[in-house]
């Protein structure tokens, strides 16, 4: 069953929202191709940018098992089932794109903040909160401290492990052909201009 479904996986497609800025939508229309830079990542995010970069650089690492990343995407393109959760500014676009199931990594928005602020993702809301009654039961009072000190290893190891947790959905997402919940995300290592249906 598992292989037929993936076999099945190259004919299902899915609706996905991104946005890029006019350079990069331009440089798409011309070459049809499009991979991130790490380069765009540190200068969006300019005096955070190291958290960010951190975060992404552990998601290309984990993704790259899941969906092989070409050896020109730094980072993934973010997209999104429901552009409400973009943010648009002057000077770029939403693209609504109409991607192959099997080109993109799934996870939810709301495990991924997670992941970004060095917090637990826990398979059930259960799982979340006995970590935390261990973090009570040490005295932590920052979640981030566990990952960004070495007062607490076995807490930093159980933190790290949980953080597999962000691709729970990506095998169920591609089984079905559903994307599950209103705030999934997706990853997808480039962008083809055939894949752009409408620019918003």
């Amino acid at each position: 069953m598992g292989v037929e479904k993936r076999m099945d996986n190259k004919h299902i497609y899915v609706t996905l929202y991104t946005v890029q800025p006019d350079s990069i939508l331009n440089n798409l229309k011309q070459s049809g191709y499009h991979t991130a830079k790490m380069q765009f990542i540190k200068e969006k995010y300019a005096e955070v940018a190291q958290v960010f970069v951190d975060a992404y650089k552990w998601y290309t690492h984990n993704a790259e098992k899941i969906v092989p990343r070409p050896p020109d995407a730094e980072s993934a393109v973010w997209c999104y089932k429901d552009p409400k959760y973009i943010e648009k500014h002057e000077g770029y676009k939403i693209l609504r794109l109409y991607v192959p199931v099997e080109k993109a990594v799934f996870f939810r928005m709301s495990d991924w903040n997670k992941r970004l602020n060095l917090r637990y993702i826990g398979k059930t809301l259960q799982e979340e909160d006995s970590y935390n009654q261990k973090l009570l039961k040490y005295g932590v009072d920052y979640e981030g401290n566990v990952y960004l000190t070495s007062f607490y290893p076995q807490l930093k190891s159980e933190l790290i492990k949980s953080w597999q947790n962000l691709f729970r959905y990506d095998e169920l997402v591609k089984e079905q052909g559903d994307l599950l919940f209103d705030d999934m995300q997706a990853g997808i290592w480039h962008l083809e201009w055939e894949w752009v249906q409408e620019i918003l």
